[in-house]
């Protein structure tokens, strides 16, 4: 399958900047202002605006739930990982451990593998090239480096509510879509912010659990997989999100060498 363009915009430039630490720092910082402009232009193109929970109206009594605890949420633990393989290749992935502090602008501490790579507080963004910590602020901030936020999941769960099958087991309920949806895989494609490019992914098929706690109503993971096939070969796509230390981040703190 000839695709002319297949990108991760979600962590665009955490994922270079990980994979670019034996270059020199000037080739670094070239790739970060393209990369920088490249995810902008990608969260454009696949609906990744900046929205409020307030634009989220519904009547559905459990939805509202989650969107009214939610607004009380301001700040969180993410684990991330995603995947997505085109034609049986080698599968494109990203992994991140990513410290989340709400605000204007937020705070961000994100790690991949272990290792520190990124931080953001007060405008100010640093990345680790393996050698020295960089600063990149004039060329992307928090808001770009993370896109599958707490406050984004929820937006997602209300889109797609309507679709949920609900069992409760134990202390959650399990919210659960298996089956032909193309509304369902938009959802999704817009929160991890997955361009598929030329690639048709009109008929795809869904696996969706999504696991909401019973008594605090929040969204503690996320569990997507996809799969489809166009007139030129198959693609998948998965992408997994746990959320935890809701309102129990410390304080971000930009690293020492740069304080």
């Amino acid at each position: 399958m000839k695709v002319s363009r297949y990108l991760f915009a979600t962590l665009t430039a955490t994922a270079i900047l990980a994979g670019c630490q034996e270059e020199e720092t000037q080739d670094n910082q070239n790739n970060i202002d393209e990369t920088a402009e490249e995810a902008t232009q990608e969260s454009q193109e696949t609906g990744a605006t900046e929205r409020s929970l307030s634009d989220i109206e519904t009547d559905d009594e459990s939805l509202s739930e989650v969107v009214d605890k939610a607004e009380e949420i301001d700040s969180y633990q993410a684990v991330l990982d995603l995947e997505a393989v085109v034609d049986g290749g080698a599968p494109e992935k990203l992994a991140a451990d990513v410290r989340f502090k709400d605000g204007d602008p937020p705070s961000l501490h994100l790690k991949s593998e272990g290792e520190d790579r990124t931080i953001s507080k007060d405008g100010e963004t640093y990345y680790n090239n393996g050698t020295e910590w960089v600063d990149i602020s004039d060329s992307v901030g928090a808001d770009q480096l993370y896109h599958v936020t707490y406050e984004n999941a929820v937006h997602s769960f209300a889109e797609i509510k309507g679709e949920l099958e609900a069992v409760e087991e134990d202390d959650a309920v399990i919210y659960s879509f298996e089956g032909e949806n193309n509304d369902v895989f938009k959802t999704f494609e817009s929160l991890f912010a997955v361009e598929f490019g030329a690639i048709d992914t009109s008929v795809i098929q869904n696996d969706v659990e999504i696991v909401v706690g019973k008594e605090d109503k929040l969204i503690r993971s996320i569990e997507y997989d996809a799969e489809g096939e166009d007139a030129e070969g198959e693609y998948e796509l998965s992408g997994d999100v746990d959320f935890t230390s809701f309102n129990d981040v410390g304080e971000i703190e930009l690293p020492e060498a740069v304080q």
